[in-house]
């Protein structure tokens, strides 16, 4: 076991408290404030105001949750890694098989990035960067590539099994909406209390609860198992099965674009989904969505292997 303290690490993601941390601090006091001005004076604005609290204060503790155990020190021969409260490991890039960065646009248009790390023992850890990670995450996949090439054991070898599965993250993203739900139950609860008809607050918690059971049930059930002659598919509890890749007649990989709104209702708004669509032997079309910034290779591999089973 390497002491951390002892090594001179050359990077550093997370593992502090930004100013974005800081300036959802004083944010959140601000709110505060105003929302006890409101309460003070009578002040009709104190529904909202409190909402706003709630949305800021949860924001604040989960910025400081990742400023605390969320850390990758980089150095020269090796990084650490923690995600985590007791999670956190020391990896020599010896042990790393590959890395690479990947980036995808999400569904409301933003541009997500990963810095994806393979290790021998075939587990993928994927860190989230943003722009001022970029450097650091450059210079791990570097070292990772220059380890890799000294060591012909550590090249890509693309028949090996891969897996897609919406257990990845899957646990962040449920709790982030059940953190929305409640609020949204207050915001109900709240304006139930104000005489508000139902029709006001029903819509919204029902379309939140509609969203929780379809992200618990891609967390249960979405999952690819890319094989050396074939693939399991499963997008819910019903639809599961193995494909050869001979028996796949085309497939593509694309990205369609949705546009909502209007210039006149306060702008238009891109919306980006990703899909892998092939056709199986009996003519029929599935078209597959996934979550290109963190699964972007390996669909890839997944479409590269169907292509070349008819060549």
């Amino acid at each position: 076991m390497i002491a951390l303290n002892k090594t001179k690490w050359k990077y550093k993601i997370g593992g502090g408290v930004g100013c974005g941390t800081i300036l959802l601090f004083f944010m959140t006091l601000g709110m505060a404030a105003l929302c006890l001005w409101f309460h003070k004076t009578g002040n009709g604005a104190i529904l909202l105001g409190r909402i706003i609290l709630t949305v800021f204060a949860a924001v604040f503790v989960l910025s400081i949750y990742r400023s605390i155990f969320f850390k990758v020190l980089i150095g020269e021969d090796s990084f650490y890694y923690q995600s985590a409260p007791g999670n956190g490991r020391h990896y020599r890039y010896s042990e790393i098989r590959n890395a690479w960065i990947s980036s995808g646009r999400e569904t409301n248009g933003t541009n997500a990035q990963y810095c994806q790390i393979e290790t021998r023992a075939g587990a993928t850890i994927r860190i989230p960067i943003t722009g001022i990670d970029t450097d650091a995450a450059e210079y791990l996949v570097d070292r990772v590539a220059n380890v890799a090439a000294s060591d012909a054991t550590g090249m890509e070898d693309d028949l090996r099994d891969h897996t897609v599965s919406g257990k990845v993250q899957g646990i962040t993203r449920i709790v982030v909406l059940c953190l929305i739900i409640g609020v949204v139950l207050w915001l109900s609860y709240s304006l139930a209390k104000e005489g508000l008809p139902p029709i006001t607050y029903v819509f919204s918690f029902i379309a939140s609860i509609c969203a929780l059971a379809y992200l618990v049930m891609h967390y249960l059930f979405y999952r690819i198992d890319i094989q050396r002659d074939g693939f399991y598919c499963r997008t819910n509890p019903f639809n599961g099965q193995f494909y050869k890749y001979r028996d796949i007649a085309n497939c593509k990989v694309i990205e369609k674009r949705r546009v909502t709104g209007s210039v006149r209702n306060g702008g238009r708004r891109s919306h980006y989904l990703h899909y892998l669509i092939f056709t199986d032997k009996s003519g029929k079309e599935h078209r597959i969505r996934y979550d290109k910034g963190l699964f972007e290779r390996e669909i890839n591999i997944l479409a590269s292997r169907m292509n070349q089973s008819k060549s």
